[in-house]
């Protein structure tokens, strides 16, 4: 009875945490504006299955499996930001009990049920359970894809490897940093290989099988006309880049004040404690689980930082994936404490911190979504027959025809790298609105909030043609509107 009764306690807990993350995740789908790489999956996701596959292949970017999913998302529940939201959302909950059951097969039930918290209150988990895009799918799939290795690793049976391989398919159809997860788990197995020399050949033979299913399309990204890719513009990461990056993974606080100083002490305690073994690690010791945490944690950041300083491949989204290894770290840690005290208040520094962390990116403004249905409604309010409507770039055209009811065209002032003449496209015009977006530096995004800087502050170097005519016209300017993250310019035009 007692044991029925503590079985039943455990899963009152774990109901309790997923009901605490979907009221953080849920009632908010809807708030904020879509951001551009929500309207990108919303444009993809809506086009038909020939031009669906095309834009994706055109795009360089990703795998084509989440726009799949997204598609048939947007047919089942609308693409309203709710409609778009709420897959991701669902695979964010769905992380809850992967994490739950890592951190208890790799070490006991309260590892898992602490491990479970953070992740529900993380706020960067929280901000990804609330964009369409593909971050909470791969967290997901991650997690599942460790549950099924570990299992492969104990069981060594045909039916785990297939399952490992099925799932680390998926992983590679959903992104392609998905291909980092199976060199963590060879790391580990080559680790600890005295123990599991014996599951290097069928753990092998289970990655080429889920790389094959990838072969097709990455023969035909290869393959297409135009060899470029369009992440471009992230910027090559510094030393400096690693720690902010853990750091935005596990807490999201970006300002270095005393709650830096008590978030480094207390996740800096818990790591340290993982680390701490007794005995002293030997061969025969060396298997232990926290090994494949490590690795999963921190074998991408370094290895993506190594290969960006040649071609910048470095941005803190992509990593997402490694937040479960850092939380089950730090509550591994946690409980690797001697004195059940010490190991109470480690744990209420760590919910404490990522708490407040996640009270910060939902006040402050910098974090939020930049204001497309602000500015778009405004212009659709104020303007008159006659007006265009320029835009920085193809790129914004989405997010910003996504909210705008108005009757000009929108016309993107830059396609890919190409940039247009002012004057032509505007030829007819009495009136031109302008629409800019301020430039984020999006390494850390969302966590490197908007700055006050001038909108051409980051962008000296680029739009001569779009400079040269906004300074020829900068005294026709007859409104200026600043929005989160856009500004709005209202030119009239001499006749």
């Amino acid at each position: 009875m007692a044991k029925l009764y503590r079985n039943n306690q455990h899963w009152a807990e774990i109901a309790g945490i997923i009901l605490l993350a979907a009221l953080l995740r849920l009632p908010t789908l809807g708030t904020q504006s879509i951001a551009f790489d929500e309207s990108f999956s919303l444009a993809v996701g809506s086009a038909n299955w020939p031009l669906l596959f095309q834009a994706i292949l055109s795009d360089g970017v990703h795998p084509p499996l989440f726009y799949v999913l997204h598609k048939g998302a947007l047919a089942l529940w609308g693409d309203s930001e709710f409609g778009q939201r709420f897959m991701t959302a669902v695979f964010s909950l769905l992380g809850l009990p992967l994490i739950y059951q890592l951190g208890k097969r790799l070490f006991n039930v309260y590892v898992g049920l602490l491990a479970m918290l953070l992740l529900a209150l993380n706020p960067l988990h929280v901000w990804f359970a609330q964009e369409a895009r593909m971050y909470s799918v791969l967290s997901a799939l991650v997690m599942l894809s460790m549950l099924f290795f570990w299992e492969a690793l104990r069981q060594n049976n045909p039916q785990t490897w297939l399952k490992l391989a099925l799932i680390n398919a998926l992983i590679f159809w959903i992104h392609y940093f998905g291909l980092l997860v199976p060199i963590v788990q060879l790391v580990y197995i080559i680790l600890t290989f005295n123990h599991h020399y014996r599951y290097l050949k069928p753990w092998a033979l289970s990655q080429l099988g889920a790389g094959a299913l990838l072969l097709p399309w990455l023969l035909a990204t290869f393959l297409r006309p135009m060899q470029s890719f369009g992440i471009g513009f992230l910027v090559h990461p510094t030393l400096v880049d690693l720690p902010l990056t853990l750091w935005n993974l596990i807490t999201g606080i970006n300002d270095f004040d005393w709650l830096a100083v008590l978030t480094l002490l207390c996740f800096g305690i818990a790591l340290g404690a993982a680390l701490y073994s007794r005995p002293p690690l030997t061969r025969e010791t060396i298997k232990r689980p926290y090994l494949l945490l490590f690795g999963w944690g921190f074998i991408p950041l370094l290895l993506v930082w190594v290969i960006s300083q040649r071609r910048s491949f470095y941005a803190d989204r992509y990593f997402s994936f490694c937040i479960p290894a850092l939380l089950l770290l730090a509550s591994y840690g946690t409980f690797r404490l001697v004195a059940p005290l010490q190991r109470k208040v480690l744990a209420a520094g760590l919910v404490w911190i990522t708490v407040l962390g996640l009270i910060i990116i939902f006040q402050s403004t910098a974090y939020q979504k930049d204001d497309w249905r602000s500015a778009a409604a405004y212009v659709t309010r104020q303007e008159q027959l006659g007006d265009a409507v320029l835009l920085r770039s193809l790129h914004i055209k989405f997010a910003f025809d996504y909210y705008y009811r108005g009757q000009a065209d929108t016309i993107p002032v830059t396609v890919n790298i190409e940039e247009f003449e002012i004057d032509p496209l505007v030829a007819g015009s009495k009136r031109v609105w302008l629409i800019f977006p301020y430039t984020r530096r999006p390494t850390h995004y969302p966590m490197q909030p908007l700055t006050d800087e001038n909108v051409w502050a980051l962008e000296t170097s680029k739009l001569p043609f779009l400079r040269r005519w906004f300074s020829e016209n900068e005294s026709n300017i007859i409104d200026s509107q600043r929005f989160l993250g856009v500004q709005v310019w209202l030119i009239k035009l001499d006749s």
